[in-house]
């Protein structure tokens, strides 16, 4: 399988969640930024992707080790519950960890290059809250991932963190907008936790991790997650009628919406019919929609 079932690990679906609220947050603190903002909008996107592959990496170790991915091995990825886990398949746990570290290591690399741009030195205690947030998801005796945590560090640190450290890294603020924007990629991460944990919840209450969704079931658990995405939808909207380019010209306006709602409807529908094979990237695709219609109504505004 070879470099096929390492590209299939790094969860490459999952991506567009870290790059999203790095969008939003460089599209708002554009105009305010200094002359380096193209070296650290593009290390922060860096930080956040490589980040989110380290935690994928930590992750399928973490869960590979308990048993809580039995079944997803690449030979069966067609029957199981969900895509192939690399300690699964069969790859030796050891080399998972080290993938993870590999990665985590290059993060703080590009991190620490933002630090030597921006002269944020604090930016380091975001950093290990960071790495410490992504190994302990389900990592550690104690994982609080296992004990309903999950969904609020997601949306902490794929929306608000994400976000906000990169608006602050490029211009020294973050404003009202900003920590909306974070809310909105937050919110669309939470789901596709929600999504996973819908697919998994038999498979999660036999081995005693606890979720949102196996507290709140099958059904409500689905309202929840189309109800988040919608939420999230609508703090975008709010922030493109707010802007000045609707005034300019309509025709944006519909396109960027009719967009939106297209992605919203065809991951809500996945959903609901719990078809999460298609759910899953839809909601990644609604995340970088979402980033879209900030990123525009703020650069054309």
């Amino acid at each position: 399988m070879g470099m096929t079932i390492w590209i299939r690990g790094a969860r490459l679906k999952t991506l567009p969640l870290a790059i999203a609220p790095v969008l939003i947050g460089a599209s708002l603190a554009w105009r305010d930024a200094g002359e380096r903002r193209v070296a650290v909008a593009v290390l922060c996107g860096f930080v956040a992707l490589l980040l989110q592959i380290a935690a994928n990496f930590a992750n399928d170790y973490s869960d590979g080790i308990r048993g809580t991915d039995a079944g997803r091995a690449i030979a069966d990825e067609q029957v199981s519950r969900g895509p192939a886990r690399l300690v699964a398949s069969g790859v030796n746990p050891k080399k998972v960890l080290v993938a993870a570290g590999i990665c985590a290591l290059a993060a703080c690399l590009c991190g620490l290059a933002v630090i030597a741009l921006t002269g944020y030195w604090w930016f380091i205690l975001v950093g290990i809250a960071c790495l410490a947030a992504g190994w302990f998801y389900v990592g550690g005796k104690h994982p609080y991932g296992y004990h309903y945590l999950g969904e609020i560090f997601v949306f902490i640190f794929f929306g608000l963190v994400a976000n906000c450290g990169t608006m602050f890294a490029l211009s020294g603020t973050i404003t009202p907008d900003g920590l909306l924007g974070g809310s909105a990629a937050g919110l669309v991460a939470v789901a596709v936790l929600c999504v996973n944990n819908l697919r998994d919840i038999e498979s999660d209450g036999n081995h005693g991790k606890h979720t949102w969704m196996t507290a709140m079931g099958l059904r409500n658990g689905t309202i929840f997650t189309i109800a988040i995405l919608i939420i999230s939808a609508l703090i975008a909207l709010r922030h493109l009628l707010q802007s000045s380019i609707y005034a300019a010209n309509g025709i944006p306006l519909i396109a960027i919406i009719a967009i939106l709602c297209a992605v919203q409807i065809a991951a809500s529908y996945a959903i609901a019919r719990k078809t999460y094979r298609r759910a899953l990237p839809l909601c990644s695709l609604d995340s970088l929609t979402v980033a879209a219609i900030f990123v525009l109504s703020t650069m054309l505004a």
